[in-house]
């Protein structure tokens, strides 16, 4: 007895051979709709201007942050109104100004400390010392 499988295999046998030629014309087709595209696909021109192509709005996004940032760095020097609001008179010197930095810090450190600590004594200002007469102390707890 056959099994149905074989019954289906021999009833459809010549459809074998026009399944064959219908898969190699088709096949036969894309490799040409293939050759037909080569010249294009191949043309490295083509290709690069592709790549870059995609890339189109990133570059003019980058080109106008780099845009800003360049006429920020030129205008940031060169403003006459700030030259001009501060006359040369009213600058302080060098020693005013680390004194007023000094008492600065001198009442930020009263806020900060806590109400005991302030009656221990005045507080020795960290001034820098020439390495040659630096003494190298060890804390302990």
């Amino acid at each position: 007895m056959k099994t149905p499988r074989e019954i289906l295999f021999q009833r459809h046998e010549a459809a074998g051979a026009k399944l064959d030629a219908i898969r190699q014309s088709t096949v036969a087709a894309l490799n040409d709709a293939r050759v037909a595209e080569s010249p294009a696909v191949l043309d490295r021109r083509y290709n690069w201007r592709e790549f870059l192509f995609s890339f189109r709005w990133h570059f003019a996004a980058m080109s106008a942050v780099w845009l800003v940032i360049a006429f920020l760095g030129l205008t940031a020097g060169h403003s006459p109104a700030l030259a001009s609001s501060v006359p040369a008179q009213k600058i302080p010197s060098a020693q005013i100004i680390m004194a007023a930095l000094r008492e600065n810090r001198r009442q930020l450190l009263e806020l900060i400390q806590p109400s005991d600590s302030r009656d221990a004594g005045p507080q020795r200002l960290l001034l820098p010392e020439p390495r040659s007469q630096r003494r190298y102390e060890i804390l302990t707890a």
